[in-house]
């Protein structure tokens, strides 16, 4: 996509050059040079993109492993802040495993969602069936006004056509509903301290590297208003901070990224696991000090747009 789906400018500058994670191939990213919304050059499509095939890890919907039990009480907070004392219908984008959409079920909720991963849908179809669709939001034909609530939980910098997504949101919510974006904040502190070390920046995975004022302005073009804006994740933001002293130091990506995904018994036999350990308790509440004083100048790591029908 060479046109801005924030802007429709078509004139793209230099940013910074990333390389991905897992397979050390270097990506170059350009920023729009009207709005700023930065985009990953070289990025397969998110359907047939091999760089979500993880070698040696399990089925994508489980490939977490030992830090597995940490996300479900992360998505179980998450069902419960946004969804308050209400309930009604609501549509998560890019469901994963199905554990926010179960806590939303539990919750009374009436919950459907969309993967465009085989494997992950079926995960999450295991404990909610055919309330999981696969394929993209834009292709799954919802009648129209059928959701009081849409969610993208770091899917939206995933995505080919990310202003596509919105806009079909947008058709999809009943009047009065809201969409949650959550995405990375390329204009976070930590995103500025790290570079092209910072692991939010994710290539070629995340295609889309937006900020609170691109992400609104493309919000804005799909005819949707921005409510509110929250700008600290504890689920996103200070992990990152940790694994980018890691990094700095020479340890690379792999504590939160290749070994997260083996198992306890196969962490334990990993030397890079226990070089990681004095760095992850030293770092630790340090980074979570600096994530909350970042949050405080809106600077924190991960965002979160609420957004209505304009």
């Amino acid at each position: 996509m060479n046109r801005c789906p924030a802007c429709d400018s078509t004139v793209w500058r230099d940013f910074l050059m990333s390389a991905d994670m897992y397979a050390a191939v270097p990506y170059q990213i350009f920023r729009c040079d009207r709005c700023g919304l930065a985009k990953t050059a070289g990025a397969e499509s998110t359907v047939s993109c091999q760089a979500y095939v993880y070698r040696g890890s399990p089925d994508a919907g489980r490939r977490f492993g030992p830090m597995q039990w940490a996300l479900q009480a992360f998505r179980r907070t998450r069902a419960s802040r946004v969804a308050g004392q209400k309930s009604g219908r609501v549509l998560d984008v890019g469901c994963g495993d199905g554990s926010f959409l179960k806590e939303l079920l539990r919750m009374g909720w009436d919950v459907a969602g969309t993967e465009l991963s085989e494997s992950i849908a079926a995960t999450a179809r295991e404990h909610l069936g055919e309330r999981i669709r696969e394929g993209n939001i834009h292709e799954l034909e919802f009648p129209n006004a059928s959701f009081d609530l849409i969610t993208f939980w770091h899917v939206l910098e995933h995505l080919d056509d990310p202003k596509l997504a919105l806009t079909e949101a947008r058709r999809l919510l009943k009047a009065g509903g809201n969409i949650i974006v959550a995405v990375p904040n390329i204009e976070s502190w930590q995103a500025r301290i790290f570079g092209n070390d910072w692991l939010h920046l994710d290539v070629p995975r995340h295609r889309w590297h937006f900020s609170p004022d691109t992400l609104a302005t493309m919000a804005d073009r799909c005819g949707l208003r921005v409510e509110k804006i929250r700008h600290y994740s504890l689920e996103y933001g200070p992990i990152a901070i940790v694994q980018g002293i890691a990094t700095k130091i020479g340890l690379g990506h792999s504590f939160f990224t290749k070994l997260i995904r083996q198992s306890p018994l196969q962490l334990l036999r990993e030397p890079l696991f226990w070089a990681h350990v004095p760095v992850v308790a030293l770092s630790a509440l340090p980074g979570l000090l600096l994530e909350l004083l970042a949050a405080s100048f809106n600077r924190g790591g991960a965002i979160e747009l609420t957004m209505r029908i304009r």
